[in-house]
């Protein structure tokens, strides 16, 4: 989801934001409106601290150097909804995790640009390790109004299906199970013993639950996670999924600013 820079809708405004965001979206840029229907539930305590995500252009902007030119290739772009920023974090991510032993997990494939990203990586790194990504592949098939709010819709989300993903994660000596179907029904499918890197981005509070208890059960010393949902509004409900698999645990998510992404390393306890 790209949360770049965001305006109450006005009057009119619709006309004028397509030729903008024409222009806006090569810089990985785009004008959104807020949705009317969006309500943040009482039940999350700190409601008052969310805001509209800040544009900070004069801040150093790594994603869009020589160097990473490759995180907006055309193969990437055209099949995720991330922002540079975030594909910037993920890819950042998964290599700190490289060396950790284990399988590389992901909830909510999308269109396969973010797992084209962690493919990236391991080719670089000349890992074989095993990716399992799982996604509907179909948008939405199930959707809980009080959890994750009126505002989300059945077949919403809908991205690319399993066969044009499939072709795009075609890698030789590289091994992605895709797995289609809800979850958590499709995680048993996922022979993963250890997991060293997963990627969480399913919008929703059921399958992220289920996601991310499936993930920290199997999680390696120093694996990372990295939550793509838990700061913006509209995934209300995958914010308190997390918080409330982690917090059984003990654990604590730290937010990544600007993104609206959040990470858990899974750090060993200091032995004294």
């Amino acid at each position: 989801m790209n949360t770049e820079m965001y305006v109450k809708p006005q009057p009119g405004a619709n006309a004028l934001e397509r030729v903008v965001n024409r222009f806006l979206r090569p810089f990985g840029r785009l004008i959104l409106p807020i949705p009317a229907k969006q309500v943040i539930p009482p039940e999350i305590p700190d409601s008052g601290i969310y805001g509209i995500p800040d544009d900070l252009p004069r801040l150093y902007q790594p994603w869009f150097s020589q160097e990473n030119a490759s995180l907006l290739r055309p193969e990437v772009k055209a099949n995720t909804l991330l922002s540079p920023e975030k594909l910037y974090s993920l890819r950042q991510m998964a290599r700190t995790s490289i060396a950790v032993p284990g399988d590389i997990f992901e909830a909510g494939a999308g269109s396969g640009g973010s797992t084209r990203v962690i493919l990236d990586v391991l080719r670089e790194a000349g890992s074989t390790k095993r990716i399992w990504s799982l996604d509907t592949f179909e948008g939405y098939q199930k959707v809980d109004p009080v959890k994750d709010g009126a505002h989300v819709q059945l077949q919403g989300c809908r991205c690319a299906s399993l066969d044009d993903v499939s072709r795009l994660l075609s890698t030789p000596n590289q091994q992605v199970v895709l797995i289609p179907g809800l979850i958590p029904g499709t995680l048993s499918q996922v022979k993963a013993q250890a997991i060293s890197f997963a990627h969480i981005d399913v919008n929703l509070h059921e399958p992220t639950l289920a996601s991310t208890e499936f993930v920290l059960n199997r999680l390696s010393p120093w694996g990372i996670i990295v939550f793509d949902d838990y700061a913006w509004p509209a995934t209300y409900g995958a914010r308190t999924a997390i918080d409330q698999a982690c917090r059984a645990r003990g654990l604590q998510v730290t937010v990544v600013p600007h993104t609206g992404q959040a990470f858990l390393i899974n750090s060993p306890p200091v032995a004294r």
